[in-house]
């Protein structure tokens, strides 16, 4: 192989490597909408179209607490939900989703890590819902035996523990739905 070959291979190669890397990381060939961002990145690590969630049924939106007060960007998938929380962390993604028999949600990264997290859920089945603490860390997952057949809301939020009692976050997360 002469020199000139051999560098036409290597600016080929080179260029092939900036294609890959220049494709967008949160392809959906087979989903008429593609997530981005946060939620796309954690909709990716979650399988995808062929994953927990299935294909987006909707494009993200501003959620507002109260009406009031802008707190994050919530989409809806096939089976479930997820929403990015900032004032919870400015890279936390929440999820919830269904799959035999069993309400899943998760949540990470925080920005720093926690004694513990307050999880809370609530369904038609149990309007009152349920509240309990879980292990701490930067991230989480809870589930629970389906009951009803119109899904369980979720949300979480970090806690540390003192000698009077727990300093939690002031808010809870975005609610998520699965």
């Amino acid at each position: 192989m002469n020199s000139r070959m051999i560098s036409s291979v290597t600016v080929g190669l080179a260029l092939a490597g900036t294609m890959a890397i220049a494709a967008p990381a949160h392809a959906s060939g087979g989903c008429a909408i593609t997530p981005y961002g946060l939620i796309g990145a954690r909709w990716v690590e979650l399988g995808g179209e062929n994953g927990k969630l299935g294909c987006p049924t909707t494009r993200e939106t501003d959620i507002y607490m109260n009406g009031v007060g802008w707190a994050g960007r919530r989409q809806s998938f096939v089976r479930g939900q997820m929403a990015w929380s900032p004032k919870n962390g400015s890279k936390l993604v929440v999820a919830a989703y269904s799959k035999d028999g069993y309400a899943y949600f998760d949540w990470k990264p925080t920005d720093r890590f926690w004694d513990k997290f307050l999880v809370r859920w609530t369904s038609a089945a149990d309007p009152n819902g349920r509240q309990e603490d879980f292990i701490g860390g930067n991230r989480g997952k809870a589930w629970t035996r389906v009951r009803t057949n119109s899904g369980y809301r979720w949300n979480v939020k970090g806690c540390d523990t003192g000698v009077f009692g727990s300093s939690c976050q002031r808010s809870w997360t975005v609610s998520v739905t699965g």
